[in-house]
């Protein structure tokens, strides 16, 4: 197995209007119902790109979850790890704008439920690199990302939904932190980008990934720094941008890429994904990903792309 996926599930029911205006009724343009959650969508998208990898989360035991449980293993995701408790799946309603922009309700649901005591930590033995969502409870994750390090593995953290419990310190274990503009500020209690990067390289993080939306992505070590603009792409839903590029840029580290191939890489995945409506759904596949990259120019990174496996 290479990459060990810990997140949540959810059901994602997303509703299409034109414009939120509070307190007026809307009609929708249309709906849909996708598989989401961080880990789910992180998981999907990195069985796309041909990466196999295991889920590590918390289901309901009632009809809904077992679809989604059969779902994810058809995109390829092991769910031999996924625990089922009696609480309800994780929710989250999205309600998308004609520009593309998502806001989103939460029901957390079963999520609650992945403590270190659910986690079979022979995964250890078996895989090549850890994705850690902040988003499930604090003391999992935290748990998660030391005995990750401390047993040789590439660890990567979404710091989305980063408590204030959590200590800073703890992100010293994570190779690669990806957070966006909203997220770095808040964990670190800075407010500007810049210092609130020198503050996370500084407890030990070895990258960050600032998620920059149509601004692209800027990724910083304590050597140097490298952005790449985003794509001139149609914006239809925005939703799981952030998961595919985190899956992509993974793909590029297990390829054993340089870190402006990964950030390339991780930037077409997320402009592929904002061209179509859902979350997981919304995620290209490997030869998806390769032939956007030839229509841009880069027919090298394309070629690396669809060679060999991870």
């Amino acid at each position: 197995m290479s990459v060990t996926v810990f997140g949540k599930i959810n059901i994602d029911t997303f509703l299409y209007i034109d414009r939120i205006r509070v307190g007026e009724n809307h009609m929708c343009t249309k709906t849909l119902t996708d598989i989401g959650g961080k880990g789910a969508n992180v998981a999907i998208a990195l069985a796309k790109l041909n990466v196999p990898c295991e889920l590590v989360a918390t289901v309901g035991n009632d009809s809904i979850s077992q679809t989604v449980l059969k779902r994810l293993e058809k995109y390829g995701v092991g769910v031999g790890s996924i625990k089922s408790c009696e609480e309800q799946i994780g929710k989250t309603f999205v309600v998308v704008e004609s520009d593309g922009r998502n806001t989103m309700f939460h029901i957390l649901g079963a999520n609650v439920y992945l403590t270190p005591d659910k986690v079979d930590w022979t995964f250890l033995e078996t895989c090549k690199a850890v994705f850690v969502q902040m988003g499930i409870p604090s003391e999992t994750a935290q748990e998660v990302i030391m005995m990750s390090k401390r047993n040789g593995k590439y660890v990567f953290v979404d710091p989305a939904g980063f408590s204030e419990t959590i200590d800073l310190q703890t992100l010293a274990y994570a190779d690669t932190v990806a957070p966006n503009e909203v997220e770095i500020l808040k964990m670190t209690k800075e407010n500007e980008i810049e210092r609130a990067v020198k503050k996370l390289l500084s407890v030990g993080v070895e990258e960050v990934v600032v998620k920059l939306g149509k601004k692209g992505a800027t990724l910083y070590t304590e050597k140097m720094s490298y952005h790449v603009d985003a794509h001139d792409v149609e914006v239809v839903d925005t939703t799981g941008a952030g998961d595919a590029f985190n899956a992509a840029y993974m793909f590029a580290k297990l390829k054993k890429l340089d870190v402006r191939d990964a950030l390339k890489l991780a930037i077409a995945a997320s402009a592929l994904t904002v061209t179509k409506v859902g979350s997981s759904s919304a995620s290209p596949t490997r030869d998806k990903l390769a032939e956007f990259l030839k229509l841009k120019g880069e027919e090298r990174l394309a070629e690396v792309v669809l060679e060999g496996s991870v």
